[in-house]
Formats: C-alpha cells, sequence, structure tokens
C-alpha cells in the first residue's frame, strides 16, 4: 500500500510558486485518473513507446492505487456512502484499449490505402 501516501506538508505557503493540491480523504491521497491523450498526441508513426501506452500503464497504476485505497478505507470501517465518487466500487472507468484499437485500425487502413497507391503501375497492368 505505499501509494497511499499521507498528504505532506509542502510549505506551499512560505514561497509564491502555485503547487498542485492532491486531494485526500481521511488522510489519504486521493489518486487523479488519467488523462487519456488527445488524438492529436499520438504520431501514427508505430513509436516503440506510443502516448497510449503511457495512458494504459497509468491507468493500470490508477486502479491499483484505487483498490489499496479501497481497502485501507474498509479497513478503518469507513462506510463506502461516504468515500469520494470516483473510489466507491460502483464507478466504472472507460477502457483504453477500445480507444486505441480505433485509432489503430484507422492508422492502419490508412497505411494499406497508401501502399495501394503507390504499387508500381507494371503489377497492376501486368494482366493486360
Amino acid at each position: 500500500m505505499e501509494h497511499l501516501a499521507k498528504y505532506p506538508d509542502t510549505g506551499a505557503a512560505d514561497i509564491n510558486i502555485p503547487q498542485k493540491r492532491i486531494g485526500t480523504f481521511h488522510g489519504f491521497e486521493i489518486p487523479k485518473e488519467p488523462r487519456p491523450p488527445q488524438d492529436d498526441e499520438c504520431c501514427m508513426s508505430n513509436c516503440a513507446v506510443c502516448v497510449y501506452d503511457l495512458y494504459e500503464e497509468s491507468v493500470v497504476d490508477y486502479r491499483k492505487s484505487i483498490a489499496d485505497l479501497r481497502i485501507a478505507l474498509s479497513a478503518r470501517n469507513i462506510p463506502e456512502e461516504e468515500w469520494p465518487q470516483n473510489v466507491r466500487s460502483a464507478t466504472t472507468m472507460t477502457t483504453p484499449g477500445d480507444r486505441k484499437e480505433a485509432v489503430l485500425s484507422a492508422f492502419e487502413e490508412l497505411e494499406r490505402a497508401l501502399a495501394k497507391k503507390h504499387q508500381p503501375a507494371e503489377t497492376t497492368s501486368a494482366g493486360h
């Protein structure tokens, strides 16, 4: 349960740099759900590490953190009705695989169309 660190005192009041606040509940950090990549964030170059791969990894980490938080809150006998909405077990998340598959399918279709367009003229007229 290393994901459940207490909210640290950053001393943000002493400096003028804006700090990103992390929500807490009963002393535990509430994990922030990862933002899916925008359609224009994928370059469609078949990168070794795609933004969709990074997103899927962050979703796995997020779900693990939520599961750990649920265990900790249950152990403290805090009723689930009091938990933040995104921590309750009835909360569902969109699956990143669906979106990734749609984008990759469109990319593969574009690649096939371009390959067909650039075929040498003699292979298309060889039967004549």
